[in-house]
């Protein structure tokens, strides 16, 4: 075999076929056959959207802030909300890792766009709008972990990634301002394929930025009240738009039948067998045949519901200790499982140490909730009956519109302007038909108006990653987080029949460093995601 590649290859080289040796691969991609169709474009701008957070990035950050723990204490979200992560964590690494990866795909693709002829312009520039979106989202993500960070908008090799220095953030921000402001112009109000981004997903990520933004702002910088202003006219944008609304029932938020309702602004697409995602097997009760829940939620978020009657428990007469989940905002039961609740198969979640001898008792394992309390949304009853709990296709909603209405509500505030709507907006969100709380008026005070914009934050979007944003931006971290035990689910012991509280003598400590994640040991190796050139896997 040897002496006839030799011989075959000699002519070649004797005489110059240079058409041979130059063949283009055939089984693989490349820039000489890729770039040349609207297809092309379509499909690069496809591959990009795998690189939005799945389920377990996003959800557990709510582990690191104070209305929910850590489940194991092996996990980096312990080591990060004790304060004893370093720059070597791998949380941040993957952080970094893959958002980079993501902006990488993102700079190829702008950078090779321009190659194709359109056969449909306006297809090809709306690809391009979803991508330079997309790209801001990604940015938002790294500047809201790390602060400043490389901003970086063309391919480029590895000798300048390894020389790259941080852009300061004030400039990110308005990088994304300035990107989505003009990429909207070439989005449509509802997308051609569910999961795209439209208008309102790109307006909706510019407020959410813009809010983070202001709130990050220090000294004696005086831009905040740009950024706020910038959030408020995204906000009102999509509020004036009429493409979204309330989904009327609170606790059908979650589930598949209302996958893609009016009320999704944005999200990541999933479905079983083809691209799914481990929700259940992540967050679901070990007696559903999971691993068990990753996150354990804390009595401080419980607390935070108000009475049925719109007063917080220790302001109600009407609150009976002995029995802490009846009579409350609905939200909590549509939010949480607690002891008595059903599970999705039908049986009772009882977590409650010596009276259950479930799966779910605390202590029973390492992988059962140290709280005693678990997340309920997202956990389908259609995950269940499958061998494999890592093969769930509910798709994760990255913004929806009860966000966009306390964004607008709360830049209003921050403002001090148009009180009366801020209250108007915040009321939809408590008046939702399976919701129904009481109506707020008569706030005045900008102290007061905030306090209630924060708690209905708090309630409205517990256990959905903004949690861990929010006490940041506040700058209340500290303030909240800082404990020496952590609180869980109240419940009447066996014996004696008084009331207790499960307690863990794990502490959270959260610092002012805290607000900003440490650039990850090997900044320099990780920006060679920015110079890789390995195609759109």
């Amino acid at each position: 075999m040897k002496k006839i590649f030799i011989y075959l290859a000699f002519p070649c080289i004797a005489f110059g076929c240079s058409d041979v040796l130059d063949t283009i691969p055939t089984d693989r991609l490349s820039s000489e056959v890729y770039w040349k169709t609207d297809q092309d474009a379509q499909l690069a701008a496809n591959a990009i959207y795998r690189f939005l957070e799945d389920p377990g990035t996003l959800l557990s950050r709510d582990e690191m802030s104070d209305i929910a723990r850590a489940t194991f204490e092996t996990s980096d979200e312990t080591k990060i909300e004790a304060s004893i992560a370093d720059p070597q964590t791998g949380l941040f690494q993957n952080t970094w890792n893959d958002l980079y990866k993501g902006i990488r795909r993102c700079n190829d693709y702008m950078a090779n766009v321009e190659k194709i002829t359109p056969e449909n312009e306006a297809n090809v520039n709306t690809y391009t709008a979803e991508v330079r979106t997309l790209r801001c989202y990604f940015y938002s993500r790294l500047v809201g972990y790390f602060g400043d960070v490389p901003l970086i908008t063309t391919p480029i090799g590895i000798a300048e990634s390894k020389e790259l220095t941080r852009t300061p953030v004030s400039e990110i921000y308005d990088f994304i301002y300035n990107e989505i402001t003009d990429a909207v112009n070439y989005l449509p109000v509802t997308a051609s394929e569910k999961g795209r981004v439209t208008k309102g997903a790109a307006l909706g990520i510019l407020a959410r930025t813009m809010l983070f933004a202001a709130g990050n702002v220090t000294g004696a910088d005086d831009r905040a009240t740009t950024y706020y202003q910038r959030a408020k006219d995204a906000a009102d944008a999509i509020i004036a738009s009429g493409a979204y609304s309330l989904l009327p029932n609170y606790k059908d938020l979650f589930n598949y039948a209302n996958e893609n309702s009016q009320e999704v602004v944005f999200d990541k697409q999933f479905i079983k067998d083809t691209y799914a995602n481990a929700v259940m097997n992540n967050f679901g009760a070990v007696s559903l045949g999971n691993n068990g829940s990753m996150m354990s939620p804390t009595a401080v978020l419980v607390d935070e519901y108000e009475t049925a009657s719109g007063k917080k428990i220790t302001e109600d007469s009407s609150y009976d200790p002995m029995n802490p989940y009846k009579g409350r905002d609905p939200r909590l039961s549509y939010t949480l499982f607690v002891p008595g609740d059903e599970l999705p198969n039908g049986t009772i979640y009882d977590s409650r140490p010596g009276w259950s001898t479930t799966a779910d008792a605390i202590g029973a394992s390492y992988q059962v909730s140290k709280t005693g309390l678990l997340p309920r949304k997202y956990i389908n009853a259609e995950d269940i009956g499958q061998s494999n709990r890592t093969n769930c296709g509910i798709n994760l909603i990255i913004i929806r519109y009860a966000e966009i209405l306390l964004t607008a509500a709360e830049a209003r505030i921050e403002l001090n302007t148009e009180t009366d709507i801020a209250l108007q907006y915040i009321n939809q969100i408590r008046q939702r038909s399976d919701v129904n709380m009481p109506a707020l008026s008569g706030i005045t005070s900008q102290n007061a108006l905030r306090e209630a914009v924060r708690h209905e934050r708090m309630v409205e979007l517990a256990l959905e990653g903004n949690r861990f944003f929010d006490i940041r931006r506040w700058k209340i971290a500290e303030a909240v987080c800082n404990k020496d035990e952590i609180e869980g689910m109240r419940y009447v012991d066996k014996e004696t029949g008084k009331l207790v509280s499960v307690t863990t003598d794990y502490k959270k400590k959260f610092t002012a460093r805290d607000y900003l994640w440490p650039i990850p040991y090997n900044e320099r190796q990780l920006n060679t995601n920015l110079s890789q050139n390995n195609g759109w896997n």
